[in-house]
């Protein structure tokens, strides 16, 4: 048996092929155009809502307000650490001896808090001199010390 080789058994595009595989790629390329302007877009978002959902963090995190001062906050976690609400280095950050230091807002020039007693407003002021608000509640800490047998209801 003798075997007889051709030249039409090379593998190749055909045309309908090669046309079909330009028209995905424009199709890739025309999605593209529409998703990159929108993603840009969703990347800026509005200061006064990246401070609101900093404050609000905080108060999930639970933690307490010890001390409030003008361009600083003192706050407790239950288990007692203390940290504090403060810019350092145009970052809004909490520090804190324990915990090290957590970023929470960049391109922040300055802090300003007004305490109304059950609540604290706090105002930032952005490098691009943008200004925005937010509201932070959060329950005061407890001085009240109780005893191990007051626990145990002994």
């Amino acid at each position: 048996m003798t075997v007889i080789a051709s030249k039409n058994n090379q593998s190749s595009f055909t045309m309908v092929e090669a046309i079909m595989a330009l028209a995905v790629a424009a199709m890739v390329f025309e999605a593209l155009m529409v998703i990159l302007p929108q993603r840009k877009k969703g990347q800026t978002q509005d200061l006064s809502t990246d401070v609101q959902a900093a404050l609000t963090q905080l108060g999930r995190q639970h933690y307490q307000l010890d001390q409030v001062q003008t361009r600083e906050i003192h706050l407790r976690k239950t288990s007692g650490k203390p940290v504090t609400l403060r810019v350092f280095k145009n970052y809004l950050v909490l520090d804190g001896p324990h915990n090290g230091r957590v970023f929470l807002l960049r391109g922040i020039d300055d802090l300003r808090v007004e305490n109304f007693g059950t609540y604290q407003r706090l105002t930032v002021l952005s490098q691009g001199h943008k200004k925005a608000s937010g509201i932070l509640f959060l329950p005061k800490t407890k001085q009240t010390i109780v005893s191990r047998e007051g626990k145990d209801g002994q």
